[in-house]
């Protein structure tokens, strides 16, 4: 005859230490401030300006964390800009502008960045719009605000 082999199941009220532990979550997550608006993400295009005859797609992303934001800027414009001159491009709503600081990003030999709620760059070349492309001048920035 074989042998009778028992099998073991565990702990017979694993449900209910489980959802005790969940409550316990819920609770830590009230205490830091609540839920975080189930962390959506707002994007949009609105409030963009362009600047000096630049143009193309630019579009901002956040989401509110407490009483801070996450953004990050996207754009591929194209206009013109001369040498080592600074050239404002556009400006972006107050609502997700960077609070009391300098941002700058890298684009070949360009320095892009944002100021307060506009963005502006200074390239080490002229910048050309040219007929048959669609962009001369790409940025994404990631801060928080």
């Amino acid at each position: 005859m074989a042998d009778i082999q028992v099998i073991s199941h565990g702990e017979l009220q694993w449900d209910a230490k489980t959802n005790h532990n969940f409550s316990e979550l819920n609770q830590a997550v009230e205490k830091m401030g609540g839920v975080v608006d189930q962390l959506r993400w707002t994007t949009s295009s609105d409030g963009i300006v362009f600047l000096n005859g630049w143009n193309g797609e630019v579009k901002y992303e956040y989401v509110q964390i407490g009483d801070k934001k996450l953004v990050s800027v996207q754009g591929a414009i194209k206009g013109n800009a001369k040498a080592t001159q600074y050239t404002e491009l556009l400006t972006i709503p107050d609502n997700v502008k960077p609070k009391n600081r300098m941002i700058q990003y890298h684009y070949w030999d360009s320095i892009i960045q944002i100021v307060d709620s506009t963005i502006g760059v200074r390239s080490g070349g002229d910048i050309k719009e040219s007929t048959n492309g669609t962009w001369n001048l790409v940025f994404e920035f990631t801060y928080v605000c």
